[in-house]
Formats: C-alpha cells, structure tokens, sequence
C-alpha cells in the first residue's frame, strides 16, 4: 500500500516487498526517459511501459522503457518460447463471500489502485456473476429495482 507522507511524496513498500502485479502497477506511474515512442518500432500508439532486463522487480527509471502493445506483445511470446520470464502469481483471491465483495465495492474509489478494487478485479468472473445476480435478486425483493 502506497501511504502520503506529509511533505507531499510517496512512500510504500521495498521493491522486494511487492508482487510482481504491483511492480506493473509501479512501472505504469513512472515515465521512461526519453521520448514517448516505441523503443523498438517508434510507433505512438498504444504504449505501454516495459521492463527493458525483463526483471519486474527492478524499478530503476532506467530499466523502463516504452513499448507499443504490439512489441511488448512479440517480445513477451519470444521470451515464453525461450522459457524466460514469470507468470503473474495472483496472491488476492478476490473476494469469497457477497459481503467482502459488496464492503471492497462500497469502498472503491473508480480509477484507484486500492484494495477495494484489488479485491473487485482478483475475484474470478464466474464468483462476480454469481454475486452481482444475488445482488439484483434482493434489490428486487426489497423494491430497490
């Protein structure tokens, strides 16, 4: 968790303290030195931040790059054929009851990196489903429809 300090900069935990999914998270608020164009094609759209060692846990400025999604997507194919690389683990298993899921949606704030919405998008699609149709099955029953 990324806590505010009172002198207005950011503080959270060591890099070696993180998952792999919050070092994207990470990468994706840094800006890469340079221009914003895909390192490898020069394309301007599409761009992603990319680590340029592969190594998600080396938040160096330097070692981040801009890559278009196309790129990114052929190095991350090449790199998995070379048996190089790491699947993200998914260490939050997403809510497991209605009430954690309905306390992390009341909690969210939309377009935040919060638990809230860490808990939303880790629980598995069918469990949502599930949930959001005994959601409008009580709205119904109260008259909330």
């Amino acid at each position: 968790m990324i806590t505010s300090t009172g002198s207005g900069s950011r503080q959270g935990k060591p890099s070696r303290d993180v998952t792999r999914r919050a070092h994207r998270y990470r990468a994706r608020r840094r800006i890469p030195a340079g221009p914003r164009l895909c390192a490898l094609c020069g394309s301007k759209r599409f761009l992603v931040v990319d680590h340029e060692d592969n190594d998600e846990t080396n938040d160096d400025p330097g070692n981040l790059r801009w890559l278009c999604k196309s790129c990114n997507t052929r190095l991350g194919i090449a790199a998995a054929k070379a048996g190089l690389g790491k699947r993200t683990n998914r260490v939050n298993p997403g809510a497991e009851t209605l009430a954690q899921y309905v306390s992390a949606a009341v909690d969210h704030e939309r377009g935040a990196h919060d638990a809230g919405g860490l808990v939303i998008h880790e629980t598995p699609k069918e469990r949502r489903r599930r949930f959001a149709k005994e959601i409008w099955r009580r709205r119904r029953r109260s008259g909330l429809h």
